[in-house]
């Protein structure tokens, strides 16, 4: 028997729904909510006057059709058939893996603050990680991972001994590697973003060296973990559309800030590529920027600098020196993206450590990513 179907059996009061009623019953997300999305999408692409426009109305719809359908439209086809679905909070203090997100969550799922403290049970925990992944604050210099120093100055020499050697590594082998492309012949544009995709690829091993001396890459397999589909929806879609909103939001208000004091920013975006191009450059420049640069920034920054920092300092603390360390990364793009990668280094912290996974920071920084080269090159 049909699962739908089978469900309005179950039902308390036996009343058979229509096909459209029927594909909204089950748990979130249901074909009935997909199928919003999709239409909302098709909808976006035909009104839409461009694709920044387009990529902007998609961030918005999509969220609101998530939005009505989990609190509105989903419970009220299943109210209709007797299906209740257990309240939100007596659900998630049964589940320890549940998603709870504050302000975020409270937008997706309807939790308010109060749930926070009932949801997650910080009593007694020293920090977020405490609490998400049962690693004391305080442990005995046999259970500390190699990286870890009972003294808070060493703890940072070695976080950004090993933060140097990686911001080394990067312009070294950048630079020689594009060196080596124009000196054979290849165009300047293609030469940079092989080099520059290719650096990254090299430093994802090299990242992953670091987190293995700090004796954390369990933690972060952790992290990177999906589970079922409902968390990992939540995770890679859900979490990143409003941090991109959000983070739009704070770029344009600083933006703003900045032009009103300083005058027009002064922003280096030469990467040897434009939509003249060929299609082998972009589609290089692209898989660089917006897919394999956010892996291994957020890897280093939010995996292994900002778990480092917080083990010595407070959530908030380790948030905002990761965070300055993340916008330092992109001076070379001018002095106003250092405050723009703040900003978002700033959010990607926040829900790092909210939601105890480096899903829903990587994901959002290639939104971020993906939007700003758009809207560079167009």
């Amino acid at each position: 028997m049909n699962r739908d179907l089978q469900l309005v059996s179950q039902g308390g009061n036996q009343e058979v729904l229509g096909p459209f009623g029927r594909s909204f019953i089950g748990e979130f997300p249901t074909r009935g909510t997909l199928s919003i999305i999709a239409v909302a999408i098709l909808f976006d692409f035909f009104v839409a006057g461009g694709w920044i426009s387009f990529l902007l109305l998609s961030v918005i719809t999509i969220f609101l059709a998530i939005y009505f359908c989990y609190n509105y439209i989903e419970p009220h086809f299943n109210s209709r058939i007797g299906v209740e679905r257990e309240k939100k909070l007596s659900r998630i203090t049964k589940d320890p893996n549940h998603l709870a997100m504050g302000d975020i969550g409270r937008l997706l799922h309807g939790y308010g603050k109060s749930a926070i403290g009932q949801v997650w049970d910080l009593s007694g925990k020293g920090s977020l990680r405490e609490a998400f992944e049962g690693v004391p604050a305080d442990l005995s210099a046999e259970q500390r991972p190699v990286g870890v120093s009972g003294k808070t100055w060493v703890s940072w020499l070695i976080i950004l001994t090993f933060l140097i050697f990686w911001w080394v590594a990067l312009i070294i082998g950048s630079l020689a590697i594009f060196l080596a492309l124009y000196l054979v012949g290849i165009s300047e544009g293609l030469a940079i973003s092989v080099s520059s995709l290719l650096i990254y690829i090299i430093l994802i091993p090299l990242t992953l060296l670091f987190i293995h001396v700090d004796g954390s890459l369990d933690r972060i397999k952790e992290m990177l973990r999906f589970g079922s589909v409902k968390r990992t929806l939540i995770l890679i879609l859900a979490i990143p559309i409003v941090v991109t909103i959000i983070g739009w939001i704070l770029t344009i208000i600083y933006a703003v800030v900045w032009i009103g004091i300083f005058g027009e920013p002064s922003i280096n975006t030469d990467m040897g590529t434009d939509w003249e191009s060929s299609s082998i450059d972009i589609a290089l420049l692209f898989l660089s920027v917006a897919i394999v640069t956010p892996i291994v920034e957020e890897l280093m920054f939010r995996g292994y600098i900002l778990d480092a920092i917080n083990r010595k300092h407070s959530d908030w603390t380790a948030i905002i020196w990761s965070s300055i360390l993340f916008g330092l990364l992109h001076l070379f793009g001018g002095v106003f993206y250092i405050g723009s990668a703040l900003i978002g280094g700033i959010i990607y912290g926040w829900i790092r450590m909210r939601t105890g996974s480096l899903l829903p920071s990587i994901a959002s920084h290639m939104m971020w990513n993906t939007l700003a080269l758009v809207v560079t090159y167009l």
